[in-house]
């Protein structure tokens, strides 16, 4: 399970990896942060092949908004799971509504994980997330826990604000 944390959940590089896959094989992409922009990958597609469409008949894509949703559609592909490349786009966001209480997002949380986990004994697993808005802070133990979870984690470095004024003064 290959976890790949940043801003916007890296979802530009994401959607570069779907076009990437989809010229050579099937691949499934589950999306739980509305992150799947097709025309997107079929820009990347179109880069390389006279075949977009064929390519793009190559992604099985589905999309879950709540917690709930997000657990039914990983058990529905760990019951039959795929054979090529599992991608999870932005895993998170079904995790932190408000009106889903802590205590059920993190049981909601784990059992969608050990579902991932089943899933990569099968095919690889890419996962990506964004890390967690400082107002649902007290969710910090979900990005936790998918960093436990990951075989590899790899986190984008956080850019450096203008506020810590590495520049010197230009009068000193």
């Amino acid at each position: 399970m290959f976890v790949l944390i940043g801003q916007h959940a890296l979802a530009d590089k994401m959607l570069e990896l779907t076009a990437a896959l989809c010229l050579r094989q099937t691949v499934t992409v589950l999306d739980c942060g509305n992150r799947s922009n097709m025309y997107a990958v079929a820009r990347h597609v179109r880069l390389f092949t006279h075949d977009p469409v064929g390519a793009l008949n190559n992604i099985r894509l589905s999309r879950a908004f709540t917690g709930y949703q997000s657990l039914a559609m990983f058990e529905a592909v760990l019951a039959a799971p795929p054979t090529e490349a599992l991608l999870v786009l932005d895993l998170l966001p079904t995790f932190l509504d408000e009106d889903l209480e802590l205590k059920d997002a993190q049981r909601l949380f784990q059992r969608s994980l050990d579902c991932l986990n089943a899933l990569s004994k099968h095919v690889p697993v890419v996962i990506s997330a964004k890390p967690i808005p400082p107002i649902a802070h007290e969710r910090e133990v979900l990005l936790d826990a998918l960093r436990e979870r990951a075989d590899f984690c790899w986190e984008e470095p956080l850019p450096l604000s203008a506020a810590q004024n590495l520049q010197g003064s230009l009068f000193a």
